[in-house]
């Protein structure tokens, strides 16, 4: 049988081979240059042991390559790598020009710009650059390769800079050996891709085998793949600055990463972490199959996506502030501004469980959305009675389970969401029966239920107990903000230094280490308050003192006690146990 030519060609081949067959761009849809010095310094140092070991060849991997032209490339994959390596080569190329060293200054130079070999070089500012980075990236790139100054800010001079530190770090002698290195040894395994191959499917088949990449990378190339045909050109740039815009609005790419997972699970419901990106993927194409022109829904997808409203109400979700505008204007909205349970409290109290960040988007979205005044209060009221028994409910969940599992809530909390976003009247949604439906795990929504499991709680997680004793605090503190979880500490009113137990008389017929942890022997220290020292923890006289003059309600409310025993544990718990239930309350409906 003979062999069939293949339409993907393959082969390995030199760095100095690779660049020197032509001139290569990077496509309309890549970002800009994002590598760290700290990535940077990785290469380097990588090539540099590959040099100390004697090794035949040091690998860099796989570039994508879509021939435009003869001797022209797209870099559909590999530009990150191909900036990087040029850099290198263009500072070496000043060393050696500085030190009089001809010859690899020569091949520096046919590895920087289009030159034919043993052509003569009469003006290096007529020469055209090999690699073409994007356009963000091209004015900067060109003057770092013609050793022009390169200013002081972004990714490529923070990388040049590393890179200069390195090179003149190993003096002439071995820059001239790296050089060789990089001339001889350095190896890459290149796919060419014919026009009418899709490059964006060969980038996904690539990238989403064996060890998972970042989805988020996955899924905007899944999305420029939309915008390939000729039709689509004037919306190119539109689309590359949209989702380029989320990404530099985020800056911690963690965030950027929250945020993605939750606007998809926000439109398509429940997505498997594992399977983020194949999932979403797969929405979006069904979606977009049902339209004439599927670009026309991926345009409309990226738009509302990278909707700078709706970047701005997710950085309100993930990190609170009372001072955000978005706050201040659905509290105002509400009629909530002035009392302690608002929005602003629950955005605090939710931001740690990211399991709910779907549902506030879907519902909050709605509201960014209202455009008519009278219809925005209107929803703000509603939209903050939902809020607050998420809030409640949640809470509650946290306060009696062992703990927390999102994943007890993330397929209901996701659906629901989906509900919301999609419907015209977010009103008509039932939230609150949908919330009943997820409480059949712990049953916290019966506040007698709640109350009851409450009252013999035991407490060891530090932020579990501040979220509960701060709650609980400030609806009653008269004279205070809330107060900092950063800067209180708690405080456990019967000592947890065993040393101590014998002098306090009331615990002789029980076991202390029964009482220690119950939420009654709890409470707070604000940051002005004096801290029991070891002499105060030997009697309960000597702690209510301090107590009594504590900047924190629930904590001087213990100096009126006369003693300290399991008894008076247990009604103070009773009492918290019961405030935990107005503070975290849901409307009689719900009960």
């Amino acid at each position: 049988m003979s062999r069939q030519p293949t339409v993907i060609e393959s082969s390995a081949v030199t760095f100095f081979d690779l660049v020197c067959e032509g001139v290569f761009t990077v496509p309309w849809h890549q970002r800009r240059y994002d590598w760290t010095p700290e990535h940077v310094e990785e290469l380097l140092q990588d090539i540099d042991d590959a040099i100390s070991a004697e090794r035949h060849c040091y690998f860099i991997g796989t570039m994508i390559l879509v021939r435009s032209g003869s001797g022209q490339w797209r870099i559909n994959d590999g530009q990150q790598r191909m900036v990087t390596l040029s850099l290198i080569c263009a500072c070496l190329r000043r060393l050696f020009t500085e030190h009089g060293d001809s010859r690899r200054e020569y091949l520096a130079l046919r590895i920087l710009f289009d030159i034919a070999e043993n052509s003569a070089i009469d003006n290096i500012d007529r020469l055209t650059p090999r690699v073409t980075p994007p356009r963000d990236d091209k004015t900067r790139y060109n003057l770092m390769i013609r050793g022009r100054s390169i200013g002081a800010n972004g990714k490529l001079t923070q990388a040049w800079r590393q890179i200069d530190a390195f090179v003149h770090g190993m003096g002439l002698g071995k820059s001239a050996n790296f050089f060789d290195f990089l001339m001889q040894k350095l190896e890459v395994a290149r796919l060419n891709i014919p026009d009418r191959v899709d490059p964006n499917s060969v980038y996904e088949t690539i990238n989403c085998r064996g060890k998972r990449l970042d989805d988020l990378d996955l899924i905007r190339n899944h999305l420029y793949s939309y915008f390939n045909a000729t039709a689509d050109v004037t919306r190119r740039d539109s689309v590359h600055e949209n989702l380029e815009g989320i990404h530099v609005r985020f800056r911690n790419g963690s965030l950027f990463s929250d945020y993605a997972r939750c606007y998809f699970q926000s439109r398509y419901g429940f997505l498997q972490k594992k399977n983020f990106y194949r999932d979403t993927r797969r929405h979006i194409q069904a979606n977009a199959n049902r339209e004439k022109y599927s670009s026309d829904y991926v345009y409309r997808l990226i738009e509302d996506f990278s909707d700078h409203d709706k970047v701005e109400l997710f950085r309100a979700i993930a990190t609170p502030n009372k001072s955000d505008r978005f706050v201040e204007d659905f509290a105002r909205a509400s009629g909530h501004t002035n009392t302690k349970r608002n929005i602003a409290i629950f955005l605090r109290e939710l931001c740690v469980y990211k399991v709910t960040q779907p549902l506030l988007f879907a519902l909050l979205s709605h509201y960014v959305s209202e455009t008519i005044s009278r219809r925005k209060r209107r929803l703000a009221k509603w939209i903050h009675a939902r809020v607050k028994h998420l809030t409640s409910f949640v809470m509650r969940t946290a306060f009696i389970a062992p703990k927390f599992e999102p994943s007890h809530f993330e397929s209901e909390f996701s659906s629901l969401a989906e509900q919301v976003m999609s419907a015209e009247q977010p009103d008509r949604v039932d939230v609150d029966s949908s919330l009943k439906e997820c409480d059949s795990i712990y049953g916290v929504i019966d506040n007698r239920k709640f109350k009851a499991r409450m009252s013999d709680l035991e407490m060891r997680d530090n932020k579990k107990i501040k979220r509960l004793l701060i709650g609980v605090n400030y609806i009653d503190q008269p004279d205070g903000d809330l107060v900092n979880e950063n800067r209180c500490t708690i405080e456990h009113i019967l000592p947890k230094a065993s040393q101590h137990w014998s002098t306090w008389h009331s615990f002789g017929n029980v076991d202390p280490e029964d009482w220690i942890h119950r939420v009654g022997n709890l409470t707070l220290l604000g940051r002005q308050d004096n801290k029991p020292g070891e002499s105060d923890n030997r009697s309960f006289d000597k702690k209510r003192v301090n107590f009594s003059r504590s900047a924190v309600q629930i904590t001087r409310e213990i100096g009126d006690c006369s003693g300290w025993s399991p008894q008076e544990i247990a009604k103070r718990q009773r009492r918290l146990a019961a405030r935990a239930a107005r503070v975290w309350s849901f409307e009689p409906s719900m009960t």
